[in-house]
């Protein structure tokens, strides 16, 4: 039998590498290019984002901090954050210590704080026909038109001075605010140039003012403006460490202190419920002041109840609850 002879081994044929289509080689190109401007774009526009958000803001001396608001619909005029938002807390009245013997009817002053901002607001409380007390912001935009108004309907007027709180510089006291950090001259040509900006201005009271209420040194230098202009302070009591009795007792300067906030709540329920503590207190010591702002719920409540007041009390200016006292 033949041998068979050994077998040869076999030798794997190297397949040929086809050559990548041209056509197909631009597309992929294209597409690569295509995704990494994709990518790019979208980096930058995040990028953009981030860096355009807006920085905390830091609240100022002279200017509102902005902030942003819900559409509330038809306004009628730019009211200032600090008015709407920053509200200091809500101190007791001192304690009733004496009743004064009454003679035509048991006095009693409402003061509206925070006018000059809101014109419309100001004409409805002065359509009430009653003896209010107006408290004017130094800059308010309206000052003159609603101080105008407010002398033919026999409504008083006050400076409604903005003071430092204790939560200063995160809240805002406004525009001409008088602050702890002032020097004696800054502070009262400030407060002058205040009181300037107030036609026939009789008195004054605090906006906010909880930490420069509480010292009685800045306390005396502005007392010692107003016994220079014969004007009166109406204590706000935005703060219970306030000193301002004792410093208007020292200087002799007439004086009186809040004893109702009448609105810090705006719902018609709570609006009425302290027009009656109001009405209570002023029969228990025989004159009280009440402070309210120019709020719509405020404005609807109020002349619904003025029956009501007008039987129990008799609406005055705060001037002369404050010369009641006094006296």
């Amino acid at each position: 039998m033949a041998k068979k002879g050994s077998a040869k081994p076999r030798v794997r044929k190297k397949k040929k590498k086809k050559g990548l289509n041209p056509t197909l080689q631009l597309m992929k190109i294209v597409a690569g290019v295509t995704l990494l401007v994709c990518l790019v774009v979208t980096a930058g526009l995040l990028a953009n984002r981030l860096l355009m958000r807006p920085a905390p803001q830091v609240a100022s001396t002279s200017r509102p901090i902005p902030i942003t608001r819900p559409d509330p619909g038809p306004v009628h005029h730019s009211v200032p954050d600090y008015e709407a938002f920053h509200r200091e807390a809500v101190v007791p009245p001192h304690p009733i210590t004496r009743t004064k013997p009454i003679t035509n009817g048991i006095p009693v002053a409402i003061i509206i704080d925070d006018i000059g901002y809101d014109r419309k607001m100001a004409e409805g409380f002065l359509d009430l026909d009653v003896p209010l007390t107006f408290s004017v912001l130094p800059e308010g935009t309206f000052n003159h038109s609603i101080i105008d108004q407010a002398l033919k309907k026999e409504v008083e007027i006050m400076l409604h001075l903005p003071m430092e709180p204790g939560d200063y510089p995160s809240v805002n006291p406004g525009p001409g605010a008088l602050l702890s950090s002032m020097k004696p001259d800054e502070l009262i040509a400030q407060l002058n140039a205040n009181l300037d900006r107030v036609p026939n201005v009789k008195g004054v009271n605090n906006h906010m003012g909880s930490k420069l209420t509480a010292s009685s040194e800045k306390m005396r230098q502005i007392f010692t403006i107003l016994k220079k202009r014969g004007l009166f302070f109406v204590d706000s009591r935005t703060s219970a460490d306030t000193l301002c009795r004792l410093s208007a007792e020292l200087l002799h300067l007439p004086f009186a202190e809040r004893d109702v906030f009448i609105d810090h709540e705006q719902t018609r329920g709570f609006v009425k419920q302290q027009l009656k503590l109001l009405i209570k207190r002023a029969k228990r010591q025989g004159y009280a002041i009440g402070i309210a702002h120019p709020h719509p719920v405020t404005l609807e409540v109020l002349k619904e109840m003025l029956p009501e007041l007008q039987k129990a009390v008799f609406l005055t200016h705060a001037s002369r609850v404050v010369a009641f006292q006094q006296g």
